[in-house]
């Protein structure tokens, strides 16, 4: 079957293999894939950041985010048939099995010895055919199915919305009005989307312009779209309630602290390169601590986030009619695999690679 490979930390090393098709055990299930979504940690695996092969293996399957039917299930799987419509979330347990692991939570493990999906010791879904753990799959609608592949993404801010509701009303009576997203990619667009539908008002910051498709696209949820190249963070209102930071810009973050209102929250889901900042952290915890604020970082999702993100992307489909088939800009064969996984323009929003067309 054919596969996007990779050589973990050999730059540069991205190739389509022919490799046999998996053989799943009795708690398995293997899955036809039908799409995958490219985000940015594919192309940082690409460029030989991270990444770490399957034991015994040199190459990698990329590919976590997915979208499969049901080929083959393994003699003790329940609750599955073949050809259900599929979404397997990403991380799997730790060898050691730890508290949160044990738990249903690997999103939180303890040990760091996770495996994951087309990133960490796992091969991914960019291939023909591929497998996975049965209690790690989420069943979706038929008519997610040509949109499901948006789910695992869409998870990354399911998360960090529920999340932060639970931290802040576990602490204090709170009901949250104005939020701010920091970012308008693929997850900004999602995170957007999820604060509308739970009655926030929005902003969302990005720095495209105000007439590009990621402006439109958030405009038709009813948040606002802020061009940061025509309005600077600075002249926003610092009042917000809840704040999704996406865009693994230290400055940027550092800012967000600024912007978050009494009782607020800051969630951060970038990933941040390291730099040197000159910033008064003094000031910053001093405020942090008056106002009664949370900053907390949020990363993967385990199976509670995807099985709720199935119904929230329906009402997203449901809601906006057409923005979640805008949001996928580009659509290219395995074949294509160099064109797919090339930088995309400053328009794109998202690409997949279509394993089957249907």
């Amino acid at each position: 079957m054919k596969a996007i490979c990779v050589t973990p930390h050999k730059v540069n090393s991205l190739t389509l293999r022919d490799v046999d098709i998996p053989k799943i055990s009795e708690q398995q299930i293997l899955l036809e894939v039908q799409r995958i979504g490219i985000c940015g940690t594919d192309r940082d695996i690409i460029s030989g950041f991270y990444g770490e092969a399957p034991d015994g293996q040199d190459y990698l399957i990329l590919g976590h985010e997915s979208l499969s039917r049901v080929a083959e299930i393994g003699s003790k799987v329940e609750g599955f048939s073949r050809g259900d419509l599929v979404v397997p979330t990403v991380r799997r347990n730790c060898d050691e099995n730890c508290l949160n692991c044990r738990s249903g939570e690997s999103d939180m493990c303890l040990t760091g010895h996770y495996r994951e999906h087309g990133i960490k010791q796992l091969n991914g879904f960019a291939s023909e055919y591929a497998s996975s753990d049965s209690a790690f799959v989420v069943k979706l609608p038929e008519t997610l199915a040509q949109l499901g592949v948006l789910l695992e993404p869409l998870t990354v801010v399911e998360k960090g919305k529920v999340q932060t509701y639970i931290l802040q009303q576990s602490r204090m009576k709170w009901e949250p009005s104005k939020a701010l997203v920091l970012g308008a990619g693929p997850v900004g667009i999602l995170g957007t989307a999820i604060l509308r539908l739970n009655g926030l008002e929005v902003d969302t910051v990005a720095t495209r312009s105000a007439e590009s498709l990621k402006a439109r696209l958030i405009e038709q949820t009813g948040a606002s779209y802020i061009d940061t190249k025509e309005n600077s963070l600075g002249s926003l209102p610092s009042r917000y309630d809840i704040i999704f930071e996406l865009t693994g810009s230290p400055s940027i973050a550092l800012q967000a602290q600024e912007l978050v209102g009494v009782n607020g929250v800051v969630c951060y889901l970038g990933i941040y390169k390291m730099q040197v900042d000159s910033e008064d952290e003094g000031n910053t915890f001093t405020d942090l601590v008056l106002g009664n604020k949370v900053h907390f970082g949020s990363v993967n999702a385990n199976k509670t986030y995807f099985s709720k993100g199935v119904g929230d992307l329906q009402e997203i489909l449901n809601k906006w009619p057409g923005l979640l088939e805008k949001m996928i800009t580009r659509r290219e064969s395995p074949d294509d695999y160099e064109i797919a996984y090339s930088p995309e323009s400053q328009e794109d929003i998202k690409t997949i690679v279509e394993f089957k067309r249907s």
